[in-house]
C-alpha cells in the first residue's frame, strides 16, 4: 500500500515540506515502487509563497495598517525516473530534485473540483501571485543546496530555484485561479488580470485576429521558493485578442513580498488610437514625519500611447464613409501621461494630482493636407470593453461632458470637407471650435469613432451679409453626408444652424432689385445658398414657383413687385450645370463681359493685393412675358427680353478696413400703368458704395402716353431720346433717389397766337424702402402754369400725373380762359374782365371737380375816385370713399377809393348739397304703404 505522508523539516534553515507519495511504499530506509512500471510520484507541499498586499495611493496618506492576504500552499510534483524502483528516505535524496523528474502542466484544464490534477494525475502547482496557480512547461532544473550552509552560527535560508533547460529562463503557465475565496480590491492585480494570465499562458484555443494562437508562457528570470515566500523576477507580453486587455505583466518579489508589479492593459483612446494602461505598484520608502520609515506598496497608473497616428475614412467603417469626420488623420504627440485616476474599464483620463481631465496634444490633418494642432481630453476604453459601442458612446456623448468634446481650434484655417478638384480652398475657413461625438465605425475594433457633431466657424460670406465679425454655428450638410461632394451639383458641405437673412435694404438695393431671402447652405460651387437651392433633389426636379416663393417671398423689385413672380422656374439641369462648370468658367460668368445666366446665386471669396474679396452675384432667368403687378391688373411689367443682375462685394484689407459695393441692373423691361403710360428702359443700373453718392444710370428711356393722353405725345417728343442720360438731375435722400429731366419749351408766337411758359417734366422715383417706384409726368406746374393768348383772349393751365406700381397716385390739371377789355377817355378810364375755368384732381381715392366764373370791372375818374367790382362764382363736386358732395360758393367785392380814403365790402354766399355713397334705390323712392296699395290694386 502507498506510504503515509511525512514531513521533511530542518530547523536551521527553516525547511518544512510535507511529502505525499503515490505508488511508493516504505521499505526500511527507502521508498519502493509499489506497482512495477506504474508512475511513482513524490508531492512536496511548501508553505505560502506570496503575500498579497493592498496598494496605497498618494491620497491615502500613511495608514497604520495595510490589509494583506496570504496565498495558499504550493505543491511540487516529481516523478521517480524510469528504471529506478526506489529512493532513499534521506533529506539529501529527497531534495535532489534535479535527479527526480519535475512534472510539467499539460495543455488541458484541471479535473473538475480539483486543484492540480489533470486526467487523474497531480502536477506541480505553485500559487504565485496569490490566487494564481502556476505550472511549468518543458524540461526544467531545480537548484537546491546540497548541504546546509552555516556561518558563525547562522544558517542560509532553504531555497529551491527553478530554471529552464540548460539554466535558461523557466517557462511558467497560469493554468487556473482560485475561485473559492472572497473578493478583494485594491490589489496590484485585479480579477480580470488573473483570468487573462490564465488565458494568455495556457489556453490553446485563444487565437489572435490573424488566426494564430497567442498562448505564450511567462518567462521567469528568477524563481526561488523559500520557507518565507518566493523571490521572483518574471514577466510576459502577448498579442491583442478581442475581449481581453492584458498586454504585459512583470513581477518582482522578495521572500513573498512584492517589490514591483506592473500590469499593462491594452485599450483604445476615444480617438481610436491604441493605448496602454500601465499600472505600476512599487514598494517605496516614505517618511510619515515621526522619525520612522515605512515601505508601502505605492501604485500609480499612466496611459502610454502605442499608436501615434490614426487614419479616418472609408476603411474605418463610418456610416457615411468617413465624411462625418473632417480630419483625415489624427496624431497624438504625447507618449505617456502623468499619473491618472483609474476608474474601471471605461473612463475619462483624469490627472490624479489635480483631478482635472488630461488634455492630450493632437495634430489633425484636414482634407487639403493642412495640419492643425489642439489639445483635447480623451476617454480610455479597456480592451474588455472595446466593441461595447453603446457604453462607449453613452459616456462620451453625455451632455455633462460637452466641454470635454469641444475641440478648440482658435481660428485655425481648416477644410471641413474635401474640396472639388478645381476649387481648392473652397471648403476651408477659420474654425473656432469643433464639437465631436462618437458614432458608429464598424471597421475599427472600438466600433465607434469620433465625428463632427457641430462647429463654430467664421464664414466670410456670412460676416459680409451680417456686418458682424463673429462665428456661426454649423453642421455637416445632410446631402454631403449622404452623397459626398461629387454626388451633388452645388457642393453643399455645411448647414448653418440658423438661417441668415440676405437683406438688400436701404442703401443696398437701390430699388432695382431686393432679393431678400435667407441662406443656410454653405457650398463649394456657389458659396452661400438658400437651403432649397442646395438640396440634392433640386438638381433633379428643379425649383418651381412655390419653392421660389418660399425663398424670395419677401423679395421686392422696384420696391413693391414680388420678385418670385417674375422668376422663371429653375430647371434641375441649370443647377447640375454648376458641377460641370470649372472654376474659371464660373468666374468668367461672374464678370460683366459674360451674358450667360447664373440661375443659382454664386458667392465667391478670393485673395487680392489689397485684401480679401467676398463677392455675391446672381443672374436669374426671368419669365419672358408680361405679368401683372397687382391683383387688379392695373399695373404690369413686360419682361420680354429682360435680364436681371444683382451683385454685392466686400473687400477687407489687411488693416481691417472694409470697402463694400452693391450693384443692381435690370435691362430691357417696360412698366405699364393703367394702360395710359408705358415706360421702357434699355438699362437701369444702381451702384452704391459706403461714403459715396449712389450712382444711378438709366439708358434707353422711352415714355409713351396712350389712350386719353395720347395727344400729349407730340409735346413729349420734344424730350431727348436719352432722358435720363448725362445731364439728368439726381436727388439723393435717405428714403430713395429721384432722377429726372426738366425741359423748358421755347415760347411759340404765330400771329395773334402766343404760347409761353411751357415746361415738360419727367421723373422716376426709386425708393429704398417698401414704397413703390413711381413715374411723374407734367406739363408745366400748378404754381407755374403755361400761358396762352389769342388776340384779346388769354388763359393758361397745367397738367400733372403720378403713377406707380400700385396704381394711379395723382392726376391733376387746370384750364382757364377768358378776355379783357379797357377804355380810356382821358377824364375817366375803366375796364372789364371775364374769366372761366375748370380744375380737376384725382388722388388716393378722392375725386375733385371745380368749375368757376370770375368777372369784374373798374372805373377811375381823374385818378381821385376809383370804384371796382369783382364777382366770383364756383361749383365743386367732391367724391371721397364712395361718398359724394356738391357745394357752391360765391362772392361780391366792391371797393371805393376817394383820394386818400378807401373802403371795401365783400359779400359771401355758400351752399352745400349732401350726397350718398350711391344713387338712391327703389326702396328709397317708394314708401312701403304706397307700394302695398299699388300691389293690392292689381290683386283685385
Amino acid at each position: 500500500m502507498t506510504a503515509e505522508p511525512f514531513f521533511v523539516m530542518r530547523v536551521e534553515d527553516l525547511l518544512l515540506l510535507r511529502v505525499d507519495v503515490i505508488n511508493l511504499v516504505r521499505d526500511g530506509t527507502r521508498l519502493v515502487r509499489e506497482v512495477p512500471g506504474g508512475d511513482a510520484l513524490l508531492l512536496f507541499t511548501a508553505p505560502a509563497q506570496h503575500i498579497s498586499e493592498t496598494v496605497v495611493r498618494p491620497g491615502d496618506g500613511f495608514p497604520e495598517t495595510v490589509p494583506t492576504f496570504v496565498s495558499g500552499e504550493s505543491t511540487l510534483v516529481f516523478r521517480l525516473p524510469d528504471g529506478e524502483d526506489s529512493i532513499a528516505l534521506s533529506t539529501d535524496a529527497l531534495l535532489d530534485w534535479n535527479h527526480l523528474q519535475s512534472t510539467p502542466v499539460p495543455d488541458d484544464m484541471p479535473d473538475p473540483s480539483t486543484v492540480n490534477i489533470f486526467g487523474g494525475m497531480p502536477r506541480t502547482c505553485i500559487e504565485f501571485p496569490t490566487r494564481v496557480r502556476l505550472g511549468h512547461e518543458g524540461i526544467v532544473e531545480w537548484s537546491t543546496p546540497s548541504e546546509l550552509v552555516n556561518i558563525d552560527g547562522r544558517s542560509e535560508l532553504f531555497h529551491a530555484e527553478l530554471r529552464g533547460e540548460n539554466g535558461g529562463d523557466a517557462l511558467l503557465r497560469a493554468f487556473a485561479t482560485a475561485r473559492d475565496r472572497p473578493p478583494r480590491s485594491n490589489l496590484p492585480l485585479n480579477d480580470d488580470n488573473l483570468e487573462d494570465l490564465v488565458s494568455f499562458t495556457h489556453d490553446v484555443d485563444l487565437v489572435a485576429p490573424n488566426g494564430l494562437p497567442v498562448r505564450k508562457p511567462l518567462r521567469a528570470e528568477r524563481f526561488v521558493i523559500t520557507p518565507l515566500g518566493a523571490s521572483v523576477r518574471m514577466g510576459g507580453a502577448w498579442e491583442s485578442v478581442l475581449g481581453t486587455s492584458l498586454a504585459a505583466y512583470h513581477h518582482m518579489a522578495e521572500l513573498g513580498r512584492d517589490q514591483m508589479v506592473q500590469v499593462t492593459q491594452r485599450g483604445y483612446l476615444s480617438t481610436g488610437h491604441r493605448a496602454l494602461l500601465v499600472r505600476t505598484s512599487e514598494r517605496k520608502f516614505s517618511d510619515p514625519g515621526d522619525g520612522t520609515s515605512v515601505a508601502y506598496l505605492r501604485q500609480e497608473t499612466r496611459i502610454s500611447v502605442s499608436e501615434s497616428e490614426v487614419s479616418y475614412g472609408q476603411s474605418a467603417g463610418y456610416v457615411h464613409e468617413g465624411r462625418e469626420m473632417p480630419f483625415r488623420t489624427l496624431r497624438i504627440t504625447d507618449t505617456t501621461t502623468p499619473p491618472i485616476v483609474e476608474a474601471g474599464g471605461l473612463f475619462w483620463v483624469t490627472v490624479e494630482e489635480t483631478g482635472q481631465p488630461y488634455r492630450f496634444t493632437l495634430v489633425g490633418t484636414d482634407s487639403e493636407g493642412r495640419a492643425v494642432s489642439f489639445t483635447l481630453p480623451l476617454v480610455f476604453v479597456d480592451g474588455t470593453v472595446a466593441g461595447d459601442t453603446e457604453s462607449v458612446a453613452a459616456l462620451y456623448n453625455n451632455p455633462e461632458f460637452e466641454d470635454r468634446r469641444r475641440v478648440q481650434l482658435n481660428g485655425q484655417i481648416t477644410a471641413l470637407a474635401p474640396p472639388p478638384g478645381d476649387r481648392p480652398g473652397t471648403t476651408a475657413m477659420p474654425v473656432a471650435s469643433l464639437m465631436l461625438s462618437m458614432t458608429g465605425a464598424s471597421g475599427h475594433p472600438l466600433g465607434v469613432l469620433p465625428a463632427m457633431e457641430a462647429a463654430q466657424v467664421r464664414v466670410p460670406a456670412v460676416e459680409q451679409l451680417t456686418g458682424l465679425a463673429t462665428e456661426s454655428a454649423v453642421t455637416l450638410h445632410n446631402d454631403y453626408l449622404r452623397l459626398g461632394m461629387d454626388g451633388q451639383a452645388t457642393g453643399a458641405f455645411l448647414s448653418l444652424a440658423e438661417e441668415v437673412p440676405v437683406s438688400f435694404g436701404a442703401g443696398k438695393g437701390g430699388g432695382i432689385a431686393r432679393p431678400d431671402s435667407a441662406v443656410q447652405a454653405i457650398t463649394a460651387a456657389a458659396g452661400l445658398l438658400p437651403a432649397d437651392f442646395a438640396d440634392a433633389q433640386a438638381a433633379v426636379q428643379g425649383l418651381g414657383t412655390d419653392q421660389l416663393q418660399s425663398i424670395f417671398g419677401q423679395a421686392k423689385l422696384l420696391g413693391v413687385i414680388d420678385l418670385f413672380t417674375l422668376l422663371d422656374d429653375v430647371a434641375g439641369a441649370s443647377i447640375q450645370e454648376l458641377s460641370r462648370l470649372g472654376e474659371d468658367e464660373i468666374r468668367r460668368r461672374m464678370t460683366g463681359l459674360s451674358e450667360e445666366l447664373l440661375p443659382v446665386p454664386i458667392m465667391r471669396a478670393r485673395e487680392l493685393a489689397e485684401g480679401r474679396e467676398v463677392r455675391y452675384l446672381w443672374k436669374p432667368r426671368l419669365k419672358q412675358s408680361t405679368l401683372p403687378l397687382d391683383p387688379t391688373g392695373f399695373a404690369s411689367i413686360d419682361l420680354t427680353g429682360a435680364s436681371l443682375i444683382m451683385e454685392a462685394s466686400t473687400v477687407c484689407s489687411p488693416q481691417a478696413l472694409e470697402q463694400s459695393m452693391v450693384r443692381g441692373e435690370l435691362n430691357g423691361f417696360a412698366l405699364d400703368f393703367a394702360g395710359i403710360v408705358r415706360v421702357r428702359f434699355g438699362r437701369l443700373a444702381f451702384t452704391a458704395r459706403p461714403g459715396c453718392r449712389p450712382d444711378l444710370t438709366a439708358e434707353g428711356l422711352d415714355v409713351e402716353l396712350k389712350d386719353a393722353l395720347e395727344f400729349v405725345n407730340a409735346l413729349k417728343d420734344l424730350l431727348p431720346t436719352d432722358g435720363f442720360g448725362k445731364g439728368a438731375f439726381v436727388d439723393v435722400k435717405p428714403t430713395g433717389i429721384t432722377a429726372g429731366y426738366t425741359l423748358a419749351v421755347p415760347a411759340v408766337t404765330l400771329g395773334v397766337f402766343a404760347l409761353s411758359n411751357v415746361t415738360l417734366t419727367a421723373a422716376l422715383t426709386i425708393p429704398f424702402d417698401d414704397r413703390p417706384a413711381s413715374f411723374r409726368f407734367s406739363i408745366s406746374e400748378r404754381h407755374h402754369p403755361f400761358n396762352l393768348s389769342v388776340s384779346i383772349f388769354g388763359g393758361g393751365g397745367f397738367f400733372s400725373m403720378v403713377v406707380s406700381t400700385r396704381g394711379v397716385q395723382l392726376v391733376e390739371g387746370s384750364l382757364e380762359f377768358g378776355g379783357n377789355a379797357s377804355l380810356d377817355l382821358g377824364v375817366a378810364s375803366g375796364g372789364v374782365h371775364l374769366m372761366g375755368g375748370i380744375y380737376f384732381k384725382l388722388a388716393e381715392g378722392s375725386v375733385t371737380l371745380t368749375g368757376y366764373l370770375r368777372c369784374g370791372g373798374y372805373l377811375s375818374v381823374l385818378g381821385l375816385i376809383t370804384v371796382s367790382v369783382e364777382f366770383y362764382l364756383a361749383l365743386t363736386y367732391v367724391k371721397t370713399n364712395g361718398t359724394s358732395e356738391v357745394f357752391g360758393e360765391g362772392s361780391l367785392c366792391v371797393s371805393v377809393r376817394v383820394a386818400f380814403f378807401s373802403k371795401s365790402v365783400t359779400l359771401r354766399l355758400q351752399r352745400r348739397f349732401g350726397g350718398s355713397p350711391a344713387d338712391p334705390g327703389f326702396a328709397d323712392c317708394v314708401e312701403p304703404a304706397d307700394w302695398d296699395e299699388y300691389c293690392l290694386a292689381f290683386a283685385e
